[in-house]
């Protein structure tokens, strides 16, 4: 066909059934009639936002695990004390009622 069967000098002419089907050859876009290049910066550029929200995603993923790990240690750490705190507070009870006991005289019989 002369002058590329009316399809863009970067597109493919192809002949249907009754009429052409004009497509844009790689590296372009557009309707076929009208090809563009196809900004490589532009890929690049999408790539690179992808790439960059991927690790933004991922740097506060384990930000968060750290923050979890970290309260998970207070509390932990929080209880433990706490129990330390009651098994010392009872010994020192049934330490002092053993003294109380011990220093109480038994009435004599008589």
């Amino acid at each position: 066909m002369e002058n590329n069967g009316g399809c863009d000098e970067n597109a493919d002419c192809k002949n249907t059934q009754g009429g052409f089907k004009c497509t844009c050859n790689q590296g372009y876009s557009g309707d076929g009639f009208v090809c563009q290049p196809t900004s490589t910066f532009e890929n690049e550029k999408s790539e690179n936002n992808q790439t960059m929200f991927i690790g933004i995603g991922v740097g506060a993923g384990v930000l968060g695990l750290c923050l979890l790990a970290l309260l998970v240690l207070i509390f932990v750490r929080r209880n433990v004390i706490s129990l330390l705190f009651q098994k010392k507070k009872k010994k020192k009870e049934r330490n002092s009622k053993y003294k109380i006991n011990r220093n109480k005289r038994k009435p004599k019989l008589e």
